[in-house]
């Protein structure tokens, strides 16, 4: 019996972005299959990387969307204060998401993702990868 290799979208391909989706793909063989980014070096970059076909590179989150749920999951790793529409448009087309924090720029959106996200059924997952640099781990230790 095969396992399902798992597909994704990227919406913002900025230094978390390209982490996030390096570890995906080479560490657990994950497929890139969309990816939104308004800039251009960057987009290309991941479209040259992951192999994305042209078709399948954005500049606005709206575009991506706009075709559907075509994968299993999406990485919303844009800039803090722009994470709540797509997140919510992700959760609305069905997508699990993992989210770069913070979350959202307010509690209300919080709830909002919460909310959203339990009535469709889809998990959301906040990435806090800071907790595991040195810097932090000292501090813990102390």
């Amino acid at each position: 019996m095969s396992e399902k290799k798992l597909k994704f979208i990227l919406i913002g391909a900025g230094q978390r972005g390209q982490t996030y989706t390096q570890f995906a793909c080479v560490n657990h063989g994950y497929e890139l299959v969309a990816v939104a980014e308004p800039n251009a070096n960057r987009r290309d970059y991941t479209r040259d990387t992951y192999n994305v076909p042209e078709q399948q590179c954005f500049r606005s989150y709206k575009d991506c969307f706009a075709m559907g749920k075509i994968a299993d999951f999406a990485i919303i790793s844009t800039q803090d204060q722009m994470h709540y529409e797509p997140v919510m448009e992700a959760i609305e087309l069905g997508y699990d998401v993992l989210l770069e924090k913070p979350a959202a720029p307010t509690p209300q959106q919080c709830l909002d993702i919460y909310k959203a996200a339990t009535e469709k059924g889809v998990k959301v997952l906040i990435c806090h990868v800071l907790r595991y640099t040195p810097f932090f781990r000292t501090v813990k230790d102390i």
